[in-house]
């Protein structure tokens, strides 16, 4: 599972260094053309027992690039027999829909693509609540004492091993340095996950999220991820 969130151009600037999927879902995101996202990981979720992430946490390097034509590609190293065995898997992502006053935002793509691991394929949905409120704010910049928030819904389907997944979820703006995330994937093996986004400056954020198995009462599992976000024409720019 992989968390990231881009908010696009509906939301602050502030908010450029967060990645481009929630807690566990995908959603119509994409890092700038011309700009890569860096993100360190935990591969492994679980809290309990001998195996745990504070024993094993199988730490995922992450990297998203942003390519012309809303095409968004990322390669990984994760292990593809935890603990160990260490593989790269690459990630696909394209929107072919912007989000506009009626319809929303529609982005399809591929994940887990390498020797090792079973590939996933997604579509999903992103509708932004206040997109009307938003844009005209975007009229009124000079209003900065009136600053509204970004709400957004995401649903959409997953297709992994045979089987097809629900997915929905939602992000928060709760001000310019702090996004709220909550999702859902079907399925007894899955989870819901709630969480956030800690965005420090325009190139680092961290992500960090809690989640319940659906087939259990309890904590299941934590993920954090440190996420740095950078130019390609000014790659040492901090």
């Amino acid at each position: 599972m992989r968390g990231v969130l881009v908010l696009a151009c509906l939301l602050p600037t502030a908010a450029h260094a967060a990645p481009t999927m929630l807690n566990q879902i995908p959603t119509t995101d994409l890092v700038p053309v011309k700009q890569v996202s860096l993100q360190l990981q935990n591969g492994n979720t679980e809290v309990s027992g001998r195996s745990s992430v504070f024993h094993q946490p199988e730490l995922v390097p992450q990297s998203e690039f942003g390519l012309p034509g809303n095409i968004e590609a990322g390669l990984d190293v994760a292990p593809s027999d935890p603990p160990h065995d260490y593989r790269p898997v690459m990630n696909l992502k394209w929107s072919p829909v912007r989000e506009d006053y009626r319809i929303p935002a529609l982005a399809v793509g591929a994940m887990q693509l390498g020797v090792g691991f079973t590939p996933s394929y997604f579509l999903v949905l992103s509708k932004t609540l206040n997109y009307q409120q938003i844009q005209y704010q975007k009229f009124r910049a000079h209003h900065r004492n009136i600053k509204l928030r970004g709400i957004r819904l995401h649903a959409g389907l997953l297709r992994t091993s045979n089987a097809w997944r629900a997915l929905a979820g939602t992000d928060i703006e709760v001000n310019d340095h702090f996004v709220v995330y909550a999702d859902w994937i079907s399925g007894a093996r899955n989870a819901v996950a709630v969480g956030g986004v800690l965005v420090i400056d325009r190139q680092n954020s961290v992500q960090a999220s809690l989640l319940r198995g659906n087939t259990e009462d309890r904590l299941s599992g934590v993920l954090v991820g440190l996420t740095h976000t950078f130019d390609l024409a000014h790659p040492f720019a901090w």
